[in-house]
């Protein structure tokens, strides 16, 4: 300025050194702490006329809005602090219940298709149990029938060997005491006839015995009499041959008696196998259905689960979702790029620099 504008100087205006100090000052620690305030206050003290006073005015306004920011940001990052702290605890335990759910229902799917698969195979073999029953209750009652009768027929057999063993017997035994016909000897008296040509019976003979005896039956042997000699060979039967026929006959009453034997005692065995094949069968069975039972009760209640599973994984994903979008809401101005601590050290370092150029201006007025 000119020496003309001594007196104004004087008067409180800043002199020109002073007000390139403070504006070198406030310029060096806005480009340091890279702070647009210093720098828009430092252009602002530079082309500013105003008085020293309003320089201070301005200088100590701005320590006020720092500080007032200050207190400001502290409140909030208490608050942000609170609010991420809390929904990070909400989304922590949200995703812990979305991935144990996740995992119980995966769990509860294997477990039913096991179960399935279970049932599926008890119900298979039940049918080809229940199957194999019946087939062998048919066979059972066509094999009991077949040995019915073959022992009915192997009994029959015997009864008419036996009654043929008999007759042919009788037969020898009676033929073996045949007599021929007999000779009547030449000193035997001649028939005697009355006179119309009736045999004349004698008293006392065979004859009038027999006519006396009203339960005679036959006739009286007029030639052959118990140990008149014959003549011709007696006829016996063929006594040599008996002995093998008869033998004959007695192997077939073995053999159809063997095979009455035999199919009795299969018969029984396999009626005793088919029991044990049924009441092992039943008892399968019954097993079986109790273990279809079970099962499917343990599968509806898994299937239930499930249900419940599955409504709470859908709730807990949107309330996860819900707090995930809280804390992008957040983050704006709670999550910054800039740390709380890195910000209230610039403020900091602001409010310092901004009352060293206070001193600086202060010094100026001791030494005016």
């Amino acid at each position: 300025r000119s020496q003309s504008s001594g007196p104004a100087e004087s008067s409180g205006d800043a002199p020109v050194e002073l007000r390139q100090t403070l504006v070198a000052f406030l310029s060096h620690a806005g480009q340091r702490l890279h702070s647009s305030r210093l720098g828009l206050l430092a252009q602002q003290v530079s082309s500013s006329a105003d008085p020293f006073t309003k320089v201070k005015g301005l200088i100590q306004d701005l320590i006020t809005k720092l500080l007032r920011e200050a207190g400001e940001e502290s409140e909030h990052k208490g608050w942000c602090d609170t609010e991420l702290g809390t929904n990070k605890q909400t989304r922590t335990k949200l995703q812990a219940q979305v991935d144990e759910l996740i995992a119980r229902i995966d769990e509860g799917a294997a477990s039913i298709a096991g179960m399935s698969q279970q049932l599926s195979e008890l119900a298979k073999e039940i049918g080809e149990l229940t199957e194999s029953m019946q087939e062998s209750t048919t066979l059972r009652e066509a094999e009991k029938a077949k040995n019915e009768e073959t022992i009915k027929d192997a009994a029959a057999a015997q009864k008419a060997v036996a009654t043929a063993v008999t007759i042919l017997q009788d037969f020898y035994t009676k033929a073996g005491q045949a007599t021929a016909l007999a000779q009547v000897s030449a000193s035997r008296e001649p028939i005697q006839y009355d006179r119309i040509g009736n045999e004349e019976i004698k008293i006392g003979s065979e004859e009038w015995n027999s006519l006396a005896n009203p339960n005679f039956k036959g006739e009286v042997d007029r030639g052959h009499k118990e140990g008149m000699q014959t003549f011709g060979k007696t006829y016996k039967g063929q006594q040599a041959e008996v002995g093998g026929v008869l033998a004959i006959l007695e192997v077939v009453a073995g053999d159809f008696a063997k095979l009455q034997a035999e199919t009795q005692a299969a018969e029984a065995e396999a009626a005793q196998v088919y029991r044990d094949f049924m009441a092992s069968s039943k008892k399968s069975i019954a097993m079986k259905e109790k273990s279809t039972d079970m099962l499917t009760e343990d599968k509806d209640s898994t299937e239930t689960q499930m249900l419940s599973d599955k409504k709470d994984l859908a709730s807990s994903q949107d309330q996860l979702l819900a707090a995930d979008r809280y804390y992008e809401k957040l983050k704006p101005s709670c999550v910054a790029n800039v740390t709380y601590e890195e910000r209230a050290k610039a403020r900091e370092e602001e409010i310092q620099s901004l009352q060293e150029a206070l001193r600086i201006l202060r010094s100026e007025d001791v030494a005016a």
